[in-house]
């Protein structure tokens, strides 16, 4: 059996009672490090709560192997997601394969950053569009899409999630993301960034050193931010939602 548990946004104990008991029972534990990094302090804690041995799991293990899917036919298998495991595409389409193969798959849900970030912000849920990603640099991607899927959204008063690009080596620091979304700003010119606009910013969301500040982008950028972070690009503001990001503001 496969079990498929989310971690929580980030201290070793925001995993759930439930996917610790699984995990202790289980005959091996896999870890995704390829989606989003787990902070080494943390996973060693989380560790010595299970009392096992956490196996890495990279991006080739979890798109390709998928070695543990085989273990998985005979053994009970846990494969351990940082936040939700089924946000991101990489783990449903795992969870695809699994049942392709009639192997019994069970979901542990865990807090992720869309409700957190979302809701710190103080932020109505059913005010977003779409979210998107900026990939880091050395991709060579440059991303329009994103800008317009931003643009899109305020065009309709609506509120855009943005992630900054992440990997098992580094996380994509704020103004290196900013500095691309400015760097198509100045071919299209659909003021999606330019340095009056207000944003959010939010880094290290759940953990002691959590930062969450509301400002324009001329001034976000003055700031040194701990990674990871995200960002919001407002829409069309409710009253309730400003009043809150009043305590927010720089």
């Amino acid at each position: 059996m496969l079990h498929l548990i989310g971690t929580g946004i980030w201290r070793w104990d925001d995993i759930s009672v439930r996917g610790i008991e699984i995990c202790r029972r289980a005959d091996a534990i896999y870890l995704d490090e390829y989606t989003r990094r787990f902070d080494e302090a943390e996973l060693e804690k989380l560790k010595a709560h299970i009392g096992k041995e956490i196996i890495s799991a990279n991006r080739k293990e979890l798109e390709e192997n998928l070695g543990f899917l085989e273990r998985a036919k005979e053994e009970e298998i846990v494969l351990l997601v940082p936040g939700d495991p089924l946000l991101a595409t990489t783990h449903i389409t795992v969870l695809s394969e699994a049942r392709k193969k009639g192997i019994d798959a069970e979901v542990v849900h865990g807090s992720n950053i869309h409700a957190a970030l979302i809701g710190e912000a103080g932020l109505h849920i059913y005010k977003f569009g779409g979210s998107c990603t900026i990939p880091m640099k050395e991709k060579g991607i440059k991303p329009y899409s994103t800008y317009d899927k931003i643009a899109e959204n305020m065009k309709r008063g609506l509120h855009t999630l943005v992630f900054f690009d992440t990997d098992p080596i580094r996380e994509m620091p704020m103004r290196e993301a900013i500095g691309i979304l400015e760097e198509i700003e100045s071919e299209k010119g659909l003021n999606v960034c330019g340095g009056e606009n207000w944003i959010i910013i939010g880094c290290r969301i759940g953990s002691t050193e959590q930062k969450l500040i509301y400002g324009m982008i001329k001034q976000i950028k003055q700031i040194d931010f701990k990674g990871p972070c995200a960002a919001i690009f407002p829409g069309k503001l409710h009253f309730s939602e400003e009043e809150f990001l009043e305590t927010l503001k720089l």
